[in-house]
C-alpha cells in the first residue's frame, strides 16, 4: 500500500512545534475541513491515545472515517499507529530536528495501510493523508509565528 517519506524545513523552534504537535484536541483549530473531530481516550506521560473523524473530499463523494490512533511521545520523535478503523496498522513517526534555533527540519515517514473497502481509493486518500500532515506542519508554524501560542 501507499508509504511517503518527506521532508519539510520551517522556521520555528523544535520544542514549540512539537509541543504542538502533541496537542491533538488543537488538531481541529489547524485542519477544520480534514479533521471533523478528535479527543483524547487515553493518556499516560509517553503515549496519547486519540479517536478521530477524518473527512476527505473527493470528487464522487465526501468520505468520513473515523479511526483510533496510539501516539508514542518521545522528543524529537512523535510516532502514531492506528489501531482502529479502516486505516488500521498505518505508522507514521515524524522527528523534530532542531537544525538551528529558529529552523527546524520535520522529517516525516509514512507507511499508510488502507482497507479493501477504500483501496479503490488508495492513490487520492494517500495524497490527501499527506496533505493533512503538510497542512497541520505549516499552520502550526504560522501560528507559532504569529505567536497565537506560547
Amino acid at each position: 500500500m501507499p508509504n511517503f517519506e518527506m521532508d519539510l524545513s520551517v522556521p520555528t523552534n523544535s520544542k514549540k512545534l512539537f509541543e504542538l504537535a502533541i496537542d491533538f484536541e488543537n488538531f481541529k483549530k489547524f485542519s477544520p475541513a480534514q479533521i471533523k473531530d478528535i479527543s483524547i481516550i487515553e493518556k499516560s506521560d509517553d503515549v496519547i491515545t486519540t479517536e478521530e473523524i477524518l473527512t476527505f473530499k473527493t470528487i464522487l463523494k465526501d468520505i468520513e472515517i473515523k479511526q483510533k490512533t496510539k501516539h508514542t511521545i518521545d522528543y524529537p520523535s512523535l510516532i502514531s499507529n492506528v489501531i482502529e478503523g479502516p486505516f488500521k496498522n498505518t505508522n507514521l513517526n515524524i522527528e523534530f530536528i532542531e537544525e538551528e534555533p529558529i529552523k527546524t527540519k520535520v522529517s516525516i515517514n509514512a507507511d499508510v495501510k488502507i482497507s479493501l473497502k477504500y483501496s479503490m481509493l488508495s492513490p487520492i486518500i494517500s495524497r490527501l493523508y499527506k496533505g493533512i500532515i503538510t497542512g497541520l506542519i505549516y499552520k502550526m508554524t504560522n501560528s507559532i509565528l504569529r505567536n497565537d501560542v506560547t
